[in-house]
């Protein structure tokens, strides 16, 4: 369920995205979004949609979550206030790679890439400066991707037991196992090489056909005999 209504700008002063823009600055990019008022539970988007719009949190909560089987997703990271959803998608327009839902009631500004194209037209001082605030937000994002990687690796690892495998001793007997990866693809072969350092898990599987493939840490969803 959503709804329009009208909305107010001074509530978005202390977010990143707005840092160093005028009141009017904030005004004519608050006129080109729209307000949508979700209740707790709903989907703001799904994974693999396309990603041509912005979501600003102007109240509530929301959560990316990745699903990671039937009817089984993982939250990867939770947001308030200020907080931006989308950002990437929003920048390359490829596919969503997550979802996201709220976790109680609350209202965003959407702002979909035809509103912010006609506005960097007609006031690219204001596109450039916001383009500024999002590369700032994207930084601090993607320095903590490879903590959300390792976790996720970790539960995978985890859910698919293979604590229990010992896979040093599968190293050791070159038993082959197939390797689940991201996406849904999977590799089959035999691990000669595991690491596992503070930066992760790499495997180094040896294929039936010969060929040897590094696996990183953030590709690996699981490991099963």
């Amino acid at each position: 369920m959503s709804e329009t209504t009208r909305i107010d700008p001074s509530a978005l002063s202390e977010s990143q995205l707005f840092a160093g823009l005028s009141g009017d600055a904030i005004n004519q990019l608050v006129a080109a979004c729209e307000e949508r008022r979700l209740l707790a539970g709903e989907v703001l988007f799904q994974e693999h949609d396309l990603g041509d719009a912005l979501w600003i949190v102007q109240r509530g909560r929301a959560e990316v979550f990745k699903v990671v089987g039937p009817e089984t997703d993982r939250v990867l990271t939770s947001v308030g206030a200020g907080d931006v959803l989308g950002e990437l998608a929003f920048c390359e327009q490829p596919r969503r790679t997550a979802g996201a839902r709220t976790t109680e009631a609350s209202s965003f500004l959407v702002l979909t890439r035809d509103a912010f194209e006609a506005l960097e037209r007609s006031r690219p001082e204001i596109a450039a400066r916001f383009y500024r605030n999002l590369a700032v937000i994207l930084a601090a994002r993607l320095r903590t991707t490879n903590d959300l990687y390792r976790e996720a690796v970790a539960f995978g690892l985890e859910a698919a037991g293979v604590g229990a495998l010992k896979l040093g001793n599968l190293t050791e007997q070159l038993r082959e196992v197939t390797v689940l990866l991201m996406g849904g693809s999977q590799r089959r072969g035999r691990i000669v090489q595991f690491e596992s350092t503070a930066a992760g898990h790499t495997l180094v599987l040896r294929e039936s056909g010969g060929r040897t493939v590094m696996l990183p840490y953030h590709a690996v969803l699981g490991v099963e005999l």
